[in-house]
């Protein structure tokens, strides 16, 4: 009896287990992990083997050594040229934390070495870093005006706030809390006035003019409002909003009613030895209208000249039109602040101070007071709704009030300039453009402005300016600049301009730090190159092709000459997001085309009509017709398979996100039949309607097709809602497609990749979604950010199928 139960039992259980075996579980969802080093798998052996012999010594630009490169950020000039204070971060794999620093570079010694000196960084050293403090934050140094102290900003103290610290420069000594606050500040400035600036975001409400009345600062108003918010005790899960006006979000977060405003903190010191901070005080007290404003708006956003004039870029307060329009204006407030931090001038009259561009519907931002503090500049664009408008400089002089024009956008210039910053002696504006895909410096005389001629500085690379060092007796200048490429992560270089009347202007440059040299020497990558080819209008297009690491200039010319290619390599196409933006010369951390070349993938980037830095018509050519990014798509993909006989026409993949993403699914129904193996979707959209109806930035819809969805022109078959809509065609779908998208994106919202996948499955097209609930329209985590790349890169590989082995394919 108990043999046959014995039995009855293993066949019972034989029966469950074959049954249990017939479910295809790879379908549920999973949680992906991020591979220390993606070498180590399938994917990394794979491109190895790629990699003829003049690389394999050299290590795959994976996903870890991508994350792993240091970081160089922010960088401040000392004011008397002798030393400067830069920012790094670098990424721990073990405790999975970011270990952010802070560096002092010694420049007058830097002028006295050699280039191996250089190297070892001998000039540099290190002044603080988070890890020490159980990973705090540290951002933003700004010297104190005498040079011999620093302050920054971290949470070493509270994890959940930022304050301020000043550490000595000039002898031994920790740093110390300098100024801490009710709430987390940002955006630290010390200011030629004497003071620093920071910004909070504090209650704007009535109930904020309440507590004020009350004599409660709005910086505490605004944490003990919160904390009674965050008690679910005492609310039992109450959380309800009611909303009244656009918009409602912004970027990756729900709008309240706190807005950021700056606050001044009047210092006060003894020899400049040791500084101390009195009370906060809200420039914008009550006021609602955020400064900084938008998501990516910081201390640019305001200047605070040695006078104590303010200057600031703001939107009219409640503006009804705020989520249609773009529209800043330029305020100042004269003598506005005294030594002790006291107000001049009367806040009941003129609360917001001067409004210098009245009469401009646009955006005006940047401002920037000369080093005497008697004139103020600032960037400006003159339409109520593109972002992307040219740009152009004002120049207003505070003793006559009179505003002029130093560049007319659109008229004086072909591209449109980024950031200002006066010469010491205040006779040259200097600025960054795009420049054919390349961040370029260049500078104007201020008495004549740009029709006395615009000087190119450096337009090789991709280059930021961080501050004046020096000038020479010959006019020679020399400045603390960030230059990066295709090639070489960010770093610290000197750059010397002249503005001399000599046939070569160019600046020259001397790299002073080297924190990922090393490593790049390591790294197998691939030869960057452009092509230039017909696109709409008959018109040319510029794209980056970068070479699959492994092809040897030899071997390349060798085929150029009529030789046959032993291999050919799979293309992955990458088309940039904007879509007024491009594909730079620079080393990106989340669309990195190295990272492809890397793992044996020739690259073609195209900076189609739309994109910025080839003159202001090509950039508008893409407003009310979104097909062109891709006709120009096509266009490249063609003519690089005809001018490379080494590309494999039968292994393209395209890959892009945000316009990118729309490009994705656009081709999806319009490509040639076959062109594309398999597409990449990262937060892309589906349908342009519904995507009008859920953004937050309407302004930017109603620019690009030619007004709100609900017109009589949006229901027309030939208006660019439905004209360039991925979703009318989704019955022609037939390319496998990875889709991506943040659950914290409100500019292309999650709907839009939900209903990408839905429509691919639905379909019965391979497809697969990564759906990244904590990130917006970026992946910004580092863990996700590998789990990003590995999951694109297998993707890729998987629909390249014949490069995965290794295999060698020979041509016949």
């Amino acid at each position: 009896m108990n043999r046959l139960l014995c039995v009855i039992l293993f066949v019972c259980q034989s029966h469950t287990l074959s049954a249990m075996s017939i479910y295809d579980r790879s379908t549920l969802p999973s949680r992906p992990v991020p591979s220390l080093s993606s070498q180590q798998n399938k994917i990394g052996a794979a491109a190895a083997a790629i990699n003829n012999d003049e690389n394999t010594s050299k290590k795959i630009l994976d996903a870890a050594r991508l994350i792993g490169m240091t970081r160089v950020g922010s960088a401040v000039v000392s004011p008397n040229g002798q030393t400067a204070v830069f920012h790094t971060s670098d990424y721990d794999f073990t405790n999975k934390k970011s270990n952010q620093q802070l560096w002092l570079a010694d420049l007058q010694l830097a002028s006295t070495l050699d280039d191996t000196a250089i190297r070892r960084h001998d000039h540099l050293r290190k002044l603080t870093e988070g890890k020490q403090y159980d990973w705090a934050s540290v951002s933003s140094p700004q010297y104190s005006p005498c040079g011999g102290h620093l302050a920054f900003l971290s949470n070493r103290k509270d994890k959940d706030k930022s304050s301020v610290w000043v550490l000595p420069l000039d002898g031994p000594g920790e740093a110390r809390l300098l100024a801490e606050f009710p709430i987390s500040v940002g955006d630290l400035h010390w200011t030629a006035h004497g003071g620093i600036a920071v910004s909070a975001s504090v209650y704007v409400d009535q109930q904020s003019v309440d507590d004020g009345g009350n004599g409660k600062d709005a910086m505490t108003a605004t944490a003990e409002r919160d904390k009674a918010l965050a008690d679910d005790a005492l609310l039992g899960g109450l959380d309800a909003v009611l909303y009244h006006k656009l918009p409602i979000r912004e970027w990756d977060r729900w709008l309240d009613a706190k807005m950021a405003h700056p606050f001044y903190v009047p210092v006060t010191d003894a020899a400049g030895t040791l500084y101390n901070a009195t009370n906060a005080k809200d420039l914008l007290a009550g006021i609602p209208t955020a400064v900084p404003s938008g998501a990516f708006g910081g201390s640019e956003d305001w200047s605070i000249s040695s006078q104590g004039h303010m200057a600031f870029s703001a939107r009219p307060p409640l503006a009804s039109d705020e989520a249609w329009t773009t529209n800043r204006n330029m305020y100042l407030k004269t003598n506005h602040l005294r030594q002790d931090g006291k107000d001049q001038n009367n806040a009941e009259d003129d609360p917001l101070g001067t409004c210098l561009t009245l009469d401009n519907p646009g955006f005006d931002t940047n401002p920037t007071f000369s080093p005497d503090g008697k004139y103020l500049t600032w960037l400006t664009m003159a339409g109520p709704a593109y972002e992307a408008d040219a740009i152009g400089i004002q120049l207003y002089e505070l003793e006559t009030g009179v505003t002029s024009t130093l560049l007319k956008a659109e008229e004086d210039w072909e591209y449109s300039p980024h950031s200002l910053t006066w010469s010491k002696d205040g006779q040259r504006l200097y600025f960054s453009t795009d420049m054919r895909s390349r961040g370029a410096l260049c500078s104007m005389d201020v008495a004549t402005g740009a029709k006395g001629g615009i000087t190119i500085h450096s337009s090789e690379s991709s280059l930021s300016l961080h501050g004046e060092i020096e000038t020479n007796d010959d006019g020679e200048r020399s400045f603390l600049t960030t230059v990066q490429s295709l090639t070489m992560p960010s770093e610290l270089f000197l750059t010397t301009t002249t503005t001399k009347d000599t046939k070569d202007k160019g600046a020259t440059q001397r790299q002073l730090t080297h924190f990922n040299t090393d490593t790049i020497s390591e790294t197998s990558l691939g030869r960057p190159g452009e092509i230039i080819y017909k696109g709409a209008k008959d018109e040319d297009v510029q794209a980056w092709l970068v070479r699959p690491a492994g092809l040897s200039i030899e071997e390349e010319e060798r085929i150029n000459s009529g030789g046959k290619p032993t291999k050919k390599y799979p293309v992955a196409v990458l088309y940039h997001g904007g879509p007024q933006g491009s594909t730079g010369d620079d080393f990106h951390y989340r669309w990195n085309l190295q990272y492809y070349a890397s793992m044996g993938f020739a690259v073609l980037a195209p900076n189609f009509h739309g994109s910025t830095g080839f003159g202001h018509q090509f950039c508008r050519d893409i407003s009310g017709n979104w097909e062109v990014g891709g006709i120009d798509t096509i266009a490249g993909v063609r003519a690089a398979l005809k001018k490379y006989p080494w590309l494999d026409p039968e292994r393209v993949v395209g890959l892009g996100a945000s316009y990118g993403g729309y490009t994705s699914n656009w081709l999806n129904g319009n490509a040639p039949k076959g062109m594309f193996k398999a597409l990449v979707c990262h937060c892309g959209t589906f349908d342009l309607k519904s995507s009008y109806y859920a953004t937050e930035e309407l302004f930017f819809m109603e620019t690009e097709f030619g007004g709100p969805a609900y017109t009589d022109r949006s229901l027309q078959k030939d208006s660019p809602y439905l004209a360039y809509n991925p979703s009318t065609k989704v019955h022609e779908w037939e390319t496998p497609t990875l889709v991506i998208h943040g659950a914290k994106d409100f500019r292309l919202v999650e709907s839009e990749g939900i209903s990408t996948f839905t429509a691919l499955q639905r379909r019965n097209i391979p497809s697969k979604l990564l759906y990244l609930p904590t990130e917006n329209h970026h992946c910004l985590n580092y863990q996700n950010s590998m789990v990003w790349h590995e999951t694109v890169m297998s993707w890729i590989k998987e629909w390249t199928a014949s490069s995965i082995e290794g295999e060698d394919e020979t041509c016949e």
